[in-house]
């Protein structure tokens, strides 16, 4: 019996043993200015070649720490020498890779838990501190390329005592050293700006389409007038209703606020808040003032930008069948840029802020042409207001502005529960988009609409009860949001509520 147990516990202990995870740790050095001492060096990299996935970071404190689970037991690596790298700034540094042989008897004298532990130790960069860490913004990118590379198929090795890279990763580690290098510390500006994402200058065109409950029906509404002081204010005149207020948002990046209130049986007056913001993460280039020919690379460069509209409408009845409108409207745009880096122990990234702010008038009609048949018109934003066309590299000049001046142009049929509407915009590159959109009356207060676009291909579905307002608007990744992404994209930004106060 005595024999059984102690065969039992022998070979627990065995399994024990070959699902330890092994665990590779150590401290990176480098030279203070005092040529006599060193210190931790941060903000290098650490990528063990077999496994670029568990690539990690030397920490600040305690300073060039680092510490790697690889989440291999240790029997599948027992008795072979893998490669670790530190990609810093210094490129020639000889001290770049490491050949650990990993053995049962490296490992610590430590039982409380199952993982088998590798310390590689004396590893020190023969450079000064300043010209091999990198600063904290270029580490993490270059941290997230690197866990993108393939691992090594560690059931498929062959008998040799060495593990090797994929081919695919050593050369980008390869490239990776040289561009890590390339971009020493010092003052950099912004050189270059490579194409992003955000639409600069479009949000008057694209909202009516791309960003409504009411889509095909903006240009020449009848039924739901949330959206009319904004695109066509002239068809206030043929509500039902003296005053209404209305709000839709989608809690994240887009907001409208309006109302209207007729005044006389002939005068109306119409006012409206409209308001989007993006940001996104572009890539760029910067120079170092006293050496043009060193250049940094940032991937993840903050951009954002708010556009915003406010406007007040007359409106004029000409008779039952004709009204006519015209709007005074204040036009924002604010955009940052991004124009300077320091880069030192660490990247501190510059902005400033632009403003642009501009008057403009629309001028609208609408025109019944049957009981079935409604048409509608909008000629925006007249003076011709331009706004910016995207980012731009301070100092350079020559910005690229956007014409506002548009036409839109809407045309609905109703058919008792059911109507029908189509909405086109045209501006000065030519025609824009076009919508078309559908809405039904269930049951009394209650309203059900849907549309979308041609060129976006973007989508609408929204349900009205009474007051109350709530819809999926999928804009077709037309407003773009990366600092705060949804952990469901089909969710992120797309589902509106709002209210449609009509009394």
């Amino acid at each position: 019996m005595k024999n059984v147990f102690s065969c039992c516990t022998l070979l627990l202990l065995l399994c024990n043993v070959a699902a330890q995870s092994l665990i590779i740790k150590g401290k990176i050095r480098c030279m203070n200015k005092d040529a006599n001492s060193t210190r931790g060096a941060e903000n290098v990299i650490v990528v063990p070649a077999f496994m670029p996935a568990k690539s990690t970071i030397t920490l600040s404190r305690p300073s060039g720490y680092f510490e790697f689970n690889t989440g291999v037991p240790i029997v599948n690596l027992q008795d072979k020498t893998v490669t670790i790298y530190a990609i810093s700034r210094c490129a020639s540094c000889k001290e770049i890779a490491r050949r650990i042989f990993i053995s049962e008897d490296q490992d610590r004298q430590n039982i409380s838990d199952d993982k088998h532990y590798v310390t590689i130790r004396d590893w020190l960069l023969n450079t000064h501190c300043q010209d091999a860490e990198m600063p904290v913004l270029e580490a993490d990118n270059l941290l997230t390329k690197v866990s993108r590379q393939p691992a090594v198929d560690l059931n498929s090795v062959s008998g040799a005592t060495a593990i090797t890279a994929a081919p695919a990763t050593l050369n980008f580690l390869t490239t990776l050293i040289t561009v890590a290098a390339a971009a020493p510390a010092g003052n950099y500006l912004l050189s270059q700006l490579l194409p992003g994402k955000i639409h600069y200058g479009q949000f008057l065109a694209a909202s009516p389409l791309y960003q409504s409950a009411n889509t095909g029906f903006n240009f020449s509404p009848s039924r739901d007038m949330s959206e009319a002081m904004f695109w066509n204010p002239s068809a206030i005149a043929n509500s039902r209703k003296t005053n209404n207020i209305s709000l839709l948002t989608n809690f994240k990046n887009n907001v409208k606020l309006g109302g209207f209130r007729h005044i006389s049986k002939k005068i109306s007056i119409g006012a409206g808040l409209l308001y989007t913001t993006q940001d996104e993460f572009r890539s760029s280039f910067f120079t170092n003032t006293y050496n043009p020919a060193n250049k940094k690379r940032v991937d993840s460069l903050m951009m954002q930008l708010k556009e915003w509209a406010a406007l007040v409408s007359g409106v004029y009845t000409v008779n039952n069948r004709f009204s006519v409108a015209l709007t005074v409207k204040s036009l924002w745009q604010k955009l940052n840029i991004p124009y300077r880096v320091i880069a030192t122990d660490q990247s501190n990234i510059y902005d400033t802020g632009v403003t642009r702010q501009r008057f403009d008038v629309d001028l609208s009609a609408t025109y019944k042409i049957s009981t079935s048949f409604q048409a509608g018109i909008n000629l925006m934003n007249l003076t011709g207001s331009k706004l910016f066309a995207d980012a731009f590299v301070p100092g350079q000049g020559n910005n690229a502005l956007r014409q506002q001046r548009a036409l839109g142009i809407g045309l609905q049929y109703k058919w008792q529960r059911l109507n029908v509407g189509t909405d086109a915009v045209f501006n000065s590159t030519g025609f824009y988009d076009l919508a078309v959109g559908a809405n039904y009356v269930p049951f009394n207060n209650a309203l059900l609409s849907a549309g979308m676009t041609v060129k976006q291909l973007s989508y609408s579905a929204a349900f009205r009860i009474k007051y109350f307002r709530i819809g999926y608007i999928n804009d077709n990744h037309w407003l773009i949001n990366e600092k705060r992404k949804a952990k469901t994209a089909i969710l992120d930004g797309r589902i509106y509520g709002g209210l449609v106060l009509d009394f």
